[in-house]
């Protein structure tokens, strides 16, 4: 059974809005940071325009991140609601989701991407080592292993996800899926998505466990500084914060989870398990 739709709906809207709202505030801040900049240190205006269009580049990437994020999301739950339907008619994205192609190439060059510059770091990590031990290679063993961990989970997150949403996308949007979808539909691994779903409830659990045993331990130094009252606020905001964060990473393993389970449901449609 599928989480309901409305969730991951309310959930994307509320990322889209949230980076719209940091888009601007962060252009507003910077164009402010930028002007005092000038106005007292007029021999840096070179410089200010260079952040400034740094900035600009920077907060328009997140933006877009953003937005795959929010019309991924938002399609998979009107793809939920379609099968549920029992439609005899293909799925028809709304207008401003990207075509399927689109975001299997997105995830393919976010991974890429990532796995040039961890090897990049990774190398330069067993250089720098081997020259400070003064050894033929030296592999520093926790360096390499948080790369490694960064660049499975890029994949998982990114080339995984992506590639399942844009299958499922095409299946759907084709009266006759045909033999290039199927074999591109093989490809995929419900099992991993489903093991990041799991590692998310964890972290969620884990996160939620540090967020109150922080909040315990500094009530009281927190009180001997801002009173009792002060004290509760802090503890207040720490407690939200926990259940944001948790309910966050919690929508966000149900959407693997999801996937998972629609993948399944081709790949024994398309006998395929």
């Amino acid at each position: 059974m599928y989480t309901r739709p409305i969730i991951y709906k309310v959930y994307s809207i509320i990322v889209i809005v949230f980076a719209a709202l940091g888009f601007i505030g962060s252009i507003v801040s910077g164009f402010s940071f930028t002007s005092m900049l000038s106005r007292y240190f007029p021999f840096f205006n070179g410089l200010s325009s260079a952040i400034m269009v740094l900035l600009v580049i920077v907060s328009l990437l997140s933006l877009f991140f953003s937005y795959i994020e929010f019309s991924s999301m938002f399609t998979f739950a009107e793809m939920i609601e379609y099968e549920s339907s029992n439609s005899m008619y293909p799925f028809e994205k709304k207008p401003f989701v990207l075509p399927a192609k689109f975001y299997k190439s997105y995830g393919s060059v976010i991974f890429y991407i990532t796995l040039f510059l961890q090897a990049i770091v990774i190398i330069a990590t067993i250089i720098s080592a081997s020259i400070e031990k003064q050894a033929f290679i030296c592999l520093p063993v926790i360096p390499i292993a948080i790369s490694l961990l960064s660049l499975v989970l890029t994949y998982i997150v990114y080339y995984a996800k992506y590639k399942a949403f844009a299958d499922l996308l095409t299946i759907v949007n084709q009266k006759e899926v045909d033999s290039a979808t199927k074999e591109s539909l093989k490809e995929n691994k419900p099992n991993l998505l489903r093991g990041y779903c799991t590692f998310l409830f964890v972290i969620a659990i884990i996160s939620a466990i540090a967020i109150i045993a922080l909040t315990i331990f500094m009530f009281n130094p927190v009180s001997s500084v801002l009173g009792t009252g002060g004290a509760i606020a802090v503890s207040a905001i720490y407690i939200a914060i926990g259940v944001l964060l948790f309910l966050s990473l919690s929508v966000t393993g149900c959407y693997f989870d999801n996937l998972a389970k629609m993948l399944e449901h081709h790949m024994i449609r398309f006998k395929m398990i």
